[in-house]
């Protein structure tokens, strides 16, 4: 098989809302550069499909079939006289003077043919016309749903628009990030819809989750994909996906549930679901961290009190200038003001006068430069950050229909781009609160759901050495997160859940460090270091026992200075040794992004909204405000320049056309990454 080339590679990472898509490799790996909403429209033949809202438009036309109009079509006819009799009688331009004599006769106001004129004139046929709405929603189907594939038949016309708009070459490899939902039955259908319907020379069926970790440059994580309303928990051990405990598509953890918190908080205000969306998408929308008081408390007004001192006293200060109760030059309180005129002549015959008189103007200069600064620092307003703020405002944008005008009947349907500001109270920090109807699913939250879900994948692993790994190397992805303190509040919510730490009352040794340990520790002499800084001190732990801060950390290779008496194993049995808490975590941690991708660093827009530049329902551009939180097709641009141009199927990363037309779709089992 001839190698493949960077700009002929396609990359299609299908969504439940966006359909990311690529046609090359680029030579610094960028953001998606095509956008599709993943939504089509029914056509007008059963079964088919459209990428946009066609919609019928009737206008009515004046008939063409009056007496003036079709001279010419008459003019060809006659062209060719039915008889050579006809041809003979006429002559030489008798035929084509008669219809020019009828046309006067017609003009001359006849009674008979005037009234025939203004009959057809007056006779109008409706003609239909066919235009595209691209900024309708309406009668839209959605192919996928929480990550799964609902509508198979709409779903492939999806792809095809996707393929058709990009137009590869025929000499194409095809990479596909799946959904961790997608069963096995789902990935041998797509495989051989790409094989028969695009003619592709080779295929790759890709993890979202491995796509993830490639694109941070990982072998173990564990990856949170935040969706629209869903969240998967993936964990991955040595780039091998752990599907048992895997937690796809876990329903009432997404973005809704954020936007409909906000509805319930102001939909008595008269916001709508669009408003709500926009708002949670804003930049003043925060989740605050835990024992952060909200904005207009009596907490935050003591703090915003003392961050502008001067300010009571500014407001009650007497005016400057003449007036009963005006406070004269020589009343500001300052004393030196007094003495500023007054010369020391005293000084000025004893000294040099000339060099005391310099010094005297420099002191003056520097009192008026410094007088003139306090004073423009008081007069500059003090901007308070978001989250002192009680109230802010967004922006919110709309698409409004124009007006017809008035003499264009059944014209096309226009739309205008409208923005306005609307201002928000501390609703907006109550995004991650429960909701007041939570169902008949138990829940308590968005953040501890997602928490007990990490839980629950990463002691599924069924590697006890790798748990602690997966706990520090945690990534949150996906649209959902992009909340302005998400993911901090989740390693909060995940701290106070489930971490361990050595510094609580239990594991401190109550007795003191010259007494041996009860007998079924060997009666080992077990003194707690004091003031010995390293990994065994805790500042939080009055004496630690060391033997719990051995088995909690005896998987550190840099814990090396074991402090007297702890005990150790021997280091050739290194391989055997515990690797500390496999149920409970001792620190969590997530992965700083990779910075060698300058596109891929967050980009922070004044109000980052769905729509893109290219309006509503267009495929755009993947530039702007899109970062890591989607590192998976990232990832699936460097899993494409592995597979396809470095390895060229030798690790059998991709199946070939010759391998699909010998074992058919289900050996895609064999290739899927």
């Amino acid at each position: 098989m001839p190698p493949f080339k960077d700009e002929h590679i396609l990359i299609i990472a299908p969504g439940s809302q966006v359909t990311l898509a690529q046609l090359g490799l680029p030579e610094s790996f960028t953001p998606a550069r095509y956008r599709f909403p993943t939504r089509m429209f029914p056509a007008e033949k059963k079964g088919e499909y459209e990428p946009y809202k066609i919609r019928e438009r009737r206008q009515e036309v004046k008939s063409t079939n009056g007496v003036t109009a079709p001279k010419e079509d008459v003019d060809m006819k006659d062209a060719e006289p039915t008889t050579q009799e006809a041809t003979a009688k006429t002559g030489n331009g008798l035929k084509e003077e008669n219809p020019e004599q009828d046309k006067r006769v017609d003009a001359s106001g006849d009674g008979e043919n005037g009234e025939a004129k203004e009959g057809n004139e007056e006779h109008k046929v409706e003609e239909i016309f066919y235009e595209e709405d691209v900024a309708s929603d309406e009668g839209a189907v959605y192919p996928m749903e929480n990550g799964r594939v609902i509508d198979w038949p709409c779903f492939f016309a999806l792809l095809t628009h996707v393929y058709n708009t990009l137009s590869p070459p025929f000499h194409t490899p095809i990479m596909l990030i799946s959904q961790p939902v997608w069963s096995a039955r789902d990935r041998e259908t797509i495989t051989q819809f790409v094989f028969e319907k695009f003619k592709t020379p080779a295929f790759c069926l890709m993890d979202s989750a491995l796509a993830v970790c490639y694109g941070y440059g990982i072998s173990t994580a564990t990856v949170i994909d935040v969706g629209k309303d869903k969240v998967d928990v993936t964990a991955v051990a040595d780039f091998i996906v752990n599907e048992h405990g895997r937690g796809t598509a876990l329903e009432g953890c997404g973005g809704d549930y954020m936007t409909e918190r906000l509805i319930e908080l102001l939909g008595s205000k008269g916001f709508t679901k669009d408003m709500c969306e926009q708002l949670k998408r804003s930049n003043i929308t925060e989740i605050l961290p835990p024992g952060t008081p909200l904005p207009g408390t009596a907490a935050t007004a003591r703090q915003g009190a003392s961050q502008v001192p001067g300010t009571q006293e500014g407001a009650n200060s007497a005016p400057r200038g003449p007036g009963e109760g005006a406070q004269s030059q020589n009343e500001s309180g300052n004393p030196d003001d007094e003495d500023e005129d007054v010369l020391d002549v005293a000084a000025i015959i004893s000294g040099n006068t000339s060099e005391f008189l310099a010094n005297r103007e420099k002191e003056k200069a520097e009192k008026s430069s410094s007088k003139k600064g306090t004073a423009d620092q008081g007069a500059k307003p003090v901007r308070l950050p978001n989250s002192k703020k009680a109230r802010a405002a967004f922006q919110f944008e709309e698409f409004v229909r124009l007006e017809p005008e008035k003499d264009v009947n059944n014209g096309p349907r226009r739309f205008i781009r409208r923005t306005r500001d609307i201002e928000v109270g501390v609703e907006r920090f109550l995004v991650a609160t429960p909701k007041q109807n939570t169902g008949d699913r138990l829940s308590s939250g968005i953040l501890e759901d997602i928490a007990t879900q990490i839980h629950h994948t990463i002691l599924a692993v069924p590697d006890a050495t790798k748990r602690s790994d997966l706990w520090d190397s945690l990534i949150v992805v996906g649209n959902g997160s992009k909340i302005k303190g998400f993911t901090q509040a989740l390693l909060n919510t995940i701290t106070q859940k489930f971490v361990l730490s050595p510094s609580g009352t239990i594991f401190t040794s109550e007795i003191p460090s010259n007494f041996s340990t009860p007998l079924p520790t060997g009666g080992t002499n077990t003194p707690a270091p004091q003031g010995q800084p390293g990994p065994m001190h805790h500042p939080a732990g009055h004496g630690v026992n060391p033997l719990l801060v051995a088995a909690t950390h005896s998987n550190n290779p840099a814990v090396t200075n074991m402090p007297p008496g702890t005990p150790s194993m021997d280091p050739s049995l290194s391989h055997h040794r515990s690797t500390g808490h496999s149920q409970t975590p001792t620190s969590v941690k997530t992965l700083k992004p990779p910075e060698y991708f300058p596109e891929w660093k967050e980009q922070s827009g004044a109000n980052s909204q769905a729509q893109n530049a290219s309006g509503p329902g267009l495929p755009g551009s993947g530039g702007g405000h899109h970062g890591m939180e989607e590192a998976a097709f990232l990832g699936a641009q460097v899993a494409s320049k592995v597979i396809f141009v470095l390895d060229q199927g030798l690790s059998k990363g991709f199946m070939s056309r010759v391998e699909y037309n010998e074992n058919g779709p289900s050996a895609i089992h064999e290739y899927v990454m």
